[in-house]
């Protein structure tokens, strides 16, 4: 993992009229790392990372990538500089197939007459996803309708949705939610796997737990500010908690200086 960042906020913010939803917010995500985005309800993560893909304009503040100052005007315009999104309500479409999923606005079409008039080439679509699916690691039919699947498979599919375009930052919201054990397993692997092959990932959670077992680094917010930055090898639940309920990191060293004191007073 490389501590140079590839993405990075410089006193972000966004205001929906008399709400303030994120403040003057610094973050950064380095290449090849898993950056976790942690917080209570109305804590701002997904309205933070709606300005990472585009889906917001800030309203104050920029965003760089690979150092260079960018603007989204849309979701597609993140999505060409290398920034992929996996939502957690996965947005799939349920009664048709995982090949037609993963490919949905963007699939192959036949050579030819054919393709002037944009039929879909099923064969090549189905090859492709396989593909694909193949770097998800969970087993998936491609022909099979997405109603059909567990939530970790469909998971799956909205994770392989996003590989199409060779993501070098995937944000992921959520995507252990609502999962089975051995789903959020199987989840958890694939997103090991992507760091593992240099994709930085954005992780925003609400288990804490899982966030500690795979970040390399958490970031922490509170009604909209951030609350710290914590390297997930030092960090533990309590440290996490409270600076999600508006502690700050100067807090944790006072609380430690006094239990020292305690202790030292009672020996």
């Amino acid at each position: 993992m490389s501590s140079k960042p590839i993405i990075r906020t410089d006193g972000l913010s966004k205001r929906f009229e008399t709400v303030h939803a994120v403040k003057d917010v610094d973050f950064s995500a380095a290449e090849g790392e898993i950056m976790a985005v942690v917080g209570d309800n109305g804590a701002g993560k997904s309205t933070l990372i709606e300005m990472l893909c585009g889906v917001l304009k800030p309203t104050d503040g920029d965003v760089f990538l690979r150092g260079e100052r960018v603007e989204f005007d849309d979701y597609n315009d993140a999505q060409e500089a290398g920034i992929g999104t996996v939502y957690q309500d996965l947005a799939l479409a349920e009664s048709q197939s995982v090949a037609a999923n993963i490919f949905l606005g963007n699939e192959p079409t036949k050579a030819g007459l054919a393709g002037r008039l944009g039929l879909v080439d099923e064969r090549e679509m189905a090859t492709e996803a396989s593909a694909i699916l193949e770097q998800v690691k969970i087993p998936v039919d491609p022909h099979a309708a997405v109603r059909s699947l567990s939530g970790g498979q469909q998971q799956a599919v909205a994770i392989a949705r996003a590989l199409q375009f060779d993501p070098e930052i995937l944000i992921m919201d959520e995507p252990t939610s609502a999962l089975s054990i051995e789903g959020v397993r199987n989840v958890l692997n694939v997103v090991n796997d992507l760091r593992e092959r240099g994709i930085t990932i954005v992780l925003i959670s609400h288990n804490i737990e899982e966030v500690l077992g795979i970040a390399d680094r958490i970031t922490v917010l509170h009604q909209g500010e951030l609350m710290g930055v914590l390297d997930a090898d030092d960090a533990d639940r309590e440290d996490i908690v409270l600076l999600m309920m508006g502690g700050s990191e100067d807090d944790q060293v006072e609380e430690i200086t006094e239990a020292g004191a305690e202790e030292g007073s009672t020996a």
